[in-house]
């Protein structure tokens, strides 16, 4: 055999393992709707997700980044339906972090509403996710963040847009799992703005602080395509 017969047949091989560690969308999506769905409900929104009507050939990286710092910090269990088995947990891992890679870039989403997304995290490994949303026929949106993998209650989120004087948010209250569970935990996210409220959109920065201690993050809206800005800006 020839160095180079051998290194293609390595090549092969590589990209034969990488295919089989890859999870067929159906069976993505079976696990969402048995392990997370039934939580991350349209109702209850637990944690700013709800994943009723996911679909894994659908591409969203931000809310796949989400679900991946989830799965990786013990959600899969969280609604008691114990766990797949190893070899489908590792699978989905895979197949979810390849779904998120670009989630650091704004990702435009348009149907009945449009959305723009994206990611931030932190060097402690917390993920921030950023949805400005607007639903174009009645002029309504908001603006929500969400994070994991640790709930927050009892702190004041600071946020500053532009040259504006900061806002403070207080986080308070408790939220229950969309299963009818009696579980509470705190929260996992804010609306920071709704339509009518004053909210403009920024147009250069909206930063982040003291939802964790020593965390900031900031989230590039001089970024954000110009017509998508426009489309949102209806809204706000």
């Amino acid at each position: 055999m020839t160095a180079h017969f051998r290194i293609l047949s390595i090549l092969v091989l590589a990209t034969a393992a990488v295919a089989s560690a890859a999870m067929p969308v159906a069976e993505q999506n079976a696990l969402v709707r048995q392990y997370c769905a039934i939580c991350h409900t349209d109702a209850a929104r637990s944690g700013g997700l709800s994943l009723e009507h996911y679909n894994a050939a659908t591409r969203n990286p931000p809310l796949a980044a989400m679900m991946l710092s989830k799965l990786n910090n013990n959600a899969m269990g969280a609604a008691g339906k114990g766990l797949p088995e190893k070899a489908a947990q590792q699978a989905w891992l895979d197949s979810t972090r390849e779904q998120a890679k670009g989630a650091q870039q704004w990702f435009i989403a348009r149907d009945d509403v449009i959305s723009a997304g994206i990611v931030r995290e932190s060097t402690d490994s917390s993920v921030y996710r950023l949805v400005v949303a607007c639903n174009p026929s009645t002029r309504s949106g908001e603006v929500q963040l969400s994070w994991s993998p640790r709930p927050q209650t009892g702190r004041t989120l600071t946020v500053d847009v532009d040259d504006q004087p900061a806002k403070g948010y207080a986080l308070e209250g408790k939220e229950s799992m969309g299963n009818g569970s009696s579980l509470l935990s705190g929260l996992g996210s804010i609306v920071l703005g709704k339509s009518g409220s004053g909210f403009i959109l920024p147009k250069r920065s909206l930063t982040i602080s003291g939802l964790f201690d020593g965390e900031t993050v900031a989230f590039p809206f001089a970024e954000l395509a110009q017509t998508a800005r426009a489309e949102l800006s209806r809204c706000f």
